[in-house]
């Protein structure tokens, strides 16, 4: 089981570099890029410590999974919340975001047992939005020739459908090959989190070169 964890880890540097690329680079950036920085950094936090807890205590890191749905859900929200122009959507943005949040603390204080294992519903729940909000993003832009987060975008669909699929099946002990070369869903879901992070890493990349592009204009003008 060594192998998974490795490719695990290949994917937790991957999610660091880019929270750190959009941190250090922060500084005068508009609203969306500083949401995209705090993100990336408050999975970072989930993800490092679901890994170590994961290595030391094995099935014992599940209730790490409410914190990184949450985080991603409520930040991912404020994000689209800003992307979106039309006051409508903003409205149903921020409606869904309070009701989602309620329904979850509702939940949780009438179950409070379900804090220590995966709770389908939540998944559901905070996925889904982000699903159709990413997809009306992309779908509303397509008349842009080119435009901001398109490969973030695009990383969150393909990633949020693999892995939402995958807790969902409601078995986190299926495995697709056996011994002697042990692999399982979350080997998977490992793998379509380093296809999300190289996406995320091509959007940093188109960011910082359309503002490089800027100044060096400016400065050629100013010469």
């Amino acid at each position: 089981m060594l192998f998974p964890f490795i490719v695990s880890l290949v994917g937790l540097f991957l999610l660091l570099a880019n929270a750190i690329r959009f941190l250090v680079t922060c500084k005068g950036r508009d609203i969306l890029y500083r949401i995209a920085a705090i993100y990336l950094v408050l999975l970072f936090c989930v993800e490092l410590f679901c890994n170590i807890i994961g290595f030391l205590y094995p099935n014992s890191n599940f209730f790490l999974s409410h914190y990184y749905f949450n985080f991603q859900f409520i930040s991912l929200s404020l994000f689209f919340y800003n992307a979106f122009s039309n006051r409508i959507l903003k409205r149903i943005v921020l409606i869904v975001l309070a009701s989602v949040l309620l329904f979850l603390s509702l939940q949780y204080y009438n179950s409070p047992s379900l804090y220590w294992e995966f709770n389908l519903v939540e998944i559901a729940i905070t996925s889904i939005p982000l699903l159709i909000y990413a997809f009306y993003y992309i779908v509303s832009n397509l008349k842009n020739i080119k435009h901001d987060y398109f490969y973030f975008c695009n990383g969150l669909i393909i990633y949020l459908t693999s892995s939402a699929s995958i807790f969902l099946s409601g078995n986190t002990d299926s495995v697709i090959f056996t011994e002697p070369f042990v692999l399982d869903l979350w080997f998977f879901n490992s793998l379509f989190y380093i296809l999300y992070q190289i996406l995320i890493y091509k959007e940093w990349k188109a960011l910082n070169f359309i503002r490089t592009a800027k100044k060096n204009l400016e400065n050629k003008k100013e010469d």
